[in-house]
């Protein structure tokens, strides 16, 4: 090993991280997972569980994690199918899917037909959530919480009155959202920081006190950037000149939606090149694969002199901010809630903020005899009628044999009904025998691959010493570094000292997703990323794989060497003081829906999502995609809908149009 890694403490327990990458995880016994649990465990001796049998301390690579995804349908093309032996069980609702939209499925259905229906979730994780995903750290006899996927709750009262209701149900306050004291209280004056690294810039060097995105003099002064990028920096970021001079705000708008972002800023605003690098994408798009329309939407900077009005008349910047949840470990506890809903012994009783601290049992998850069950570590490979020649959109009293892979072995359960709560493209090889029509709707839905990283910290003395509170990082791998500070709920207690343990967050700057930062998507490709303007569709594919294959230690790798390098001058040791890294991916991201690039604009055509949601037989399709939104809203949704249709008196999309 070289003496850089060693440095960058690469060789704490490399064999065992190594080992989190191999295909013993897939086994599915506890024993398998407590010998995979990352070489960081000795930082998080929680006092009455491990890793073995709680999966929000495990640490390493999380997300899409290694034997969550190798036997899925599509992964494996051309490979013969195992045949499953039968459990034996029978249940009213197989659920395919444990996120958001699986477990509202089961929820809503358990509403209609009663406590005493029998009710089996599977998912392909080691945990439930899908994206909702809950990091846990515990240091010091201290415990701290992260968002590991889905981040917040957009707007609850714009949501569905089905929606609504069961967050109300849950116990869950978002009429007065969460906005008390911070999980970070400090008489310091933290402020944010950027770090311009050599191999781009010529040298290291960190400018304090602000960002790009907020170019004051002094930054202006201190950046080590060229006249012309700093001048076109001010004018993209604060300027109000009019780009498109003598058109009308009709003719500007019919403009920005027919080209990107990107085209935008060098062509119509022709601003230098190098700016780009400071505008954060868009969302979960990339600045080629964002509709200028659309950026304007979502408040991204450069139009300020067009004298445009946005389609929802909110003032800049705001959008439903003041009307969004927040939690300290996102939408996690909104699956653990419905999840305690369905099987009461999971987590205390009490409101939301009262069990923010508890664990949830996942020992009582799938026991036998339970009116409802969630099986994890489960990917199924096969949902069909039983008999031959399957209906087709009619419904009918047959059955559904569910084929699923556990433990490296084949099962299949039978169900009167199911909710194929997965994502859109896996449900044509779950159900071949699904129209050709539908099936190529499903395929449409391609979503944006995206990370989320948390990482324990021994201590935040250097940020402390530095005066900063979030580091952003141009033209690099990771985009930015922050230290979390989450509304205070429940048992949490603040954070005062500096030599407090605490998670540093990283992630691309803004909080816009993983394909915003063209860095990171450069290396994940290998260094050929697609070029600029490529279908986004093909963008997300590339990606995809390229995270996929990209192992642990690249990741580990940034994580410690941006630190070093942005917190030099400090006592601050990467080898020494960060103590645990969970990379959160997610290869299937962010449900995108219709992109105006890309994407037909006809309004007499239906939308792939309609076609893509059919009922087919008793099989029903719920998920982010069917909403056209990575929403949890749309997830809920969606979820109402599709076990509504598995009445006899629901009618489906085709007959209703």
């Amino acid at each position: 090993m070289k003496g850089e890694d060693r440095d960058l403490g690469l060789d704490r327990g490399i064999s065992r991280r190594d080992f989190v990458q191999g295909v013993a995880v897939s086994v599915g016994t506890a024993a398998a997972v407590a010998e995979a649990a990352p070489a960081f465990a000795q930082a998080t001796p929680a006092p009455a569980a491990d890793a073995a049998d709680y999966p929000p301390l495990r640490n390493g690579m999380r997300g899409a994690h290694p034997g969550s995804y190798e036997d899925a349908p599509g992964m494996n093309r051309g490979k013969k199918l195992p045949d499953p032996v039968s459990t034996g069980e029978s249940y009213d609702l197989v659920v395919v899917g444990g996120g958001l939209s699986g477990l509202a499925a089961a929820y809503f259905y358990r509403q209609r037909a009663g406590a005493s229906a029998k009710i089996l979730v599977l998912d392909n994780h080691d945990d439930f959530g899908g994206h909702a995903k809950r990091n846990e750290f515990y240091y010091k006899g201290r415990q701290l919480l992260a968002a590991g996927g889905s981040d917040y709750l957009v707007a609850p009262p714009t949501w569905t009155r089905e929606s609504i209701a069961l967050i109300d149900e849950l116990g869950i306050e978002w009429r007065k959202p969460e906005r008390g004291a911070r999980g970070l209280q400090s008489s310091l004056d933290l402020k944010p920081a950027t770090f311009f690294r050599k191999e781009v810039y010529g040298r290291d060097k960190l400018v304090v006190g602000s960002t790009p995105q907020r170019p004051t003099p002094e930054f202006l002064a201190q950046a080590p950037l060229p006249d012309k990028v700093k001048a076109d920096l001010v004018e993209l970021m604060t300027g109000k000149t009019d780009h498109m001079p003598g058109l009308s705000a009709e003719e500007k708008i019919a403009r920005l939606r027919k080209m990107s972002y990107r085209d935008y800023i060098l062509n119509v605003a022709k601003l230098h090149p190098d700016v780009l690098a400071y505008t954060q994408g868009v969302w979960c798009l990339g600045n080629d694969m964002a509709s200028a329309w659309f950026a304007f939407f979502r408040y991204k900077p450069g139009f300020e002199g067009l004298g445009l009005k946005r389609p929802d008349g909110s003032p800049e910047g705001t959008e439903h901010q003041a009307e969004d949840v927040h939690f300290p470990a996102g939408n996690s506890d909104v699956a653990r809630l419905i999840v305690r809903a369905l099987i009461p012994e999971t987590l205390p009783s009490g409101d939301w903020k009262a069990i923010y601290t508890s664990r949830t049992n996942y020992g009582v998850l799938d026991r036998d005899g339970a009116p409802c069950r969630i099986r994890l570590s489960s990917i199924v490979f096969r949902a069909r009628h039983a008999g031959p020649n399957p209906p087709q959109f009619q419904p009918d009293g047959r059955e559904v044999e569910v084929s699923y892979m556990h433990g490296g072995k084949a099962y299949s359960v039978m169900a009167k009904n199911v909710v194929m709560a997965c994502m859109n493209n896996i449900v044509p090889y779950l159900c071949p025998e699904i129209p050709d029509v539908q099936k190529k709707a499903l395929h449409t839905a391609v979503r944006a691959a995206n990370q989320q990283t948390n990482v324990l910290f021994r201590n935040w003395e250097a940020f402390a010493k530095l005066g900063v509170n979030r580091v952003t990082f141009p033209n690099t791998f990771y985009g930015s570094m922050g230290v979390g500070a989450p509304a205070l709920v429940g048992g949490m207690k603040p954070i005062h000292d500096p030599s407090e343990p605490i998670v540093v967050s990283y992630g691309t700057a803004g909080n816009s997703g993983l394909m915003s930062n063209p860095t990171m998507v450069s290396e994940l490709c290998g260094g050929k990323p697609p070029a600029p303007g490529t279908n986004g569709d093909d963008q997300f594919r590339a990606v995809r794989m390229g995270l996929l294959m990209t192992p642990f230690e690249t990741f580990e790798r940034a994580i410690r060497s941006q630190a070093a390098r942005a917190l030099a001058g400090t006592r601050f040791d990467p080898a020494r003081d960060i103590l645990a890294i969970t990379v959160n991916r997610w290869p299937h991201g962010f449900a995108t829906g219709r992109n105006i690039l890309f994407d037909s604009e006809d309004p007499n055509e239906l939308s792939p999502t309609i076609h893509a949601k059919q009922k087919f037989g008793r099989i029903t399709i719920c998920n982010s995609d069917a909403g056209g939104q990575s929403l949890a809203n749309a997830a809920i949704a969606e979820a109402w809908r599709a076990v509504s249709e598995l009445e006899p008196r629901a009618y489906g999309y085709y007959e209703a149009i």
